[in-house]
């Protein structure tokens, strides 16, 4: 019982790292792209 436990626990720890992980690096990646986008966005505009 206290291994299948420890299994669970792991496997939600590492879902959570991944998750984790991912948002950071989409937050990494999306940041500068919005900050360059934002003023050809409005150079266009204009």
């Amino acid at each position: 019982m206290q291994q299948s436990q420890s299994q669970i626990t792991r496997t939600l720890i590492a879902i959570a790292a991944a998750l984790l992980t991912s948002t950071v690096a989409v937050t990494a990646a999306v940041g500068p792209a919005q900050a360059v986008a934002n003023p050809i966005a409005v150079n266009i505009n204009a």
